[in-house]
């Protein structure tokens, strides 16, 4: 609990940062909505879209056009890109929750304590893990507040609750494995100034590997790589959960947790004199 009230007190402010500029980005693109609606916006997107190479409508989560014109179809497709950048708030989270001790040069007081070093990894895994939690719930209220505001006339909430809690319960678990990613990274990385740089790599890098999957047929098979890909909002929308996709992110969090676990306790601390 001190971990949790310690982190809470040290990263609230980059926290409430990341969530205003997350959710305004998030209430000016649902502000757009009502224009998509129209029967003349209709008809651009008919037309458009079915000018454009289909490689392109897939990599893009285009091939169904209708689905803009209603409130989720149109909250899927935005936060497939709010989503990249909460994966990257996740990663940084778990970048920083360990080598920050010894960039900020207070891992000597931290192991000073009577505390094990698998006790200074549990509780600094589950006291960012708070964090992380805060952030996607906030997001969910938020979306959820946002697509009340600006839904279709006629649009049954109960289906839109339904739908966007099947999203963000599914991207939970994408999010979780970045995040623990991102703290087997913490065990190892130099300074956690290098932080921004391994999770901009990682997610970047990863969605461009599924936009490469989509795009080329014969490279279908790298969709495994591109964890972002697993809970497509769009996708789900359609197909529903992909539950394999589910099962590798639960064992990929598992196993990079256990890797910290073992790596850390192995490591030769940098103290600063």
């Amino acid at each position: 609990m001190n971990s949790i009230r310690l982190e809470w007190k040290q990263e609230r402010g980059g926290l409430f940062v990341w969530l205003f500029f997350m959710v305004l980005i998030m209430g000016l693109m649902m502000a757009m909505f009502p224009v998509m609606s129209n029967q003349g916006m209709e008809d651009i997107l008919t037309t458009k879209l079915d000018a454009m190479p289909p490689e392109m409508l897939e990599a893009f989560s285009l091939t169904n056009g209708a689905s803009l014109l209603e409130a989720t179809g149109y909250f899927a497709y935005i936060f497939q890109y709010l989503f990249l950048a909460a994966c990257i708030f996740a990663t940084m989270k778990g970048a920083q929750a360990l080598i920050k001790e010894e960039t900020n040069g207070t891992i000597e007081y931290l192991y000073a304590q009577p505390i094990s070093r698998k006790a200074i990894v549990t509780s600094k895994y589950i006291a960012n893990l708070v964090l992380l939690l805060i952030f996607w719930l906030v997001l969910y209220g938020s979306a959820l507040v946002f697509i009340y505001l600006f839904k279709e006339d006629g649009a049954a909430f109960v289906e839109i609750l339904k739908d966007i809690s099947l999203i963000f319960a599914a991207e939970s678990l994408v999010l979780l494995f970045f995040y623990s990613v991102g703290f087997l990274f913490s065990t190892f990385i130099a300074s956690s100034r290098s932080t921004s740089g391994v999770a901009l790599l990682l997610v970047f890098g990863t969605y461009m590997i599924g936009l490469v999957s989509k795009m080329v047929e014969d490279y279908e098979f790298l969709r495994v790589l591109s964890p972002v890909e697993y809970a497509h909002p769009a996708v789900m929308l359609e197909e529903g959960i992909s539950w394999e996709y589910m099962l590798i992110c639960i064992i990929g969090s598992l196993l990079t947790l256990g890797l910290s676990y073992l790596i850390y306790s192995r490591k030769d601390l940098r103290i600063q004199v």
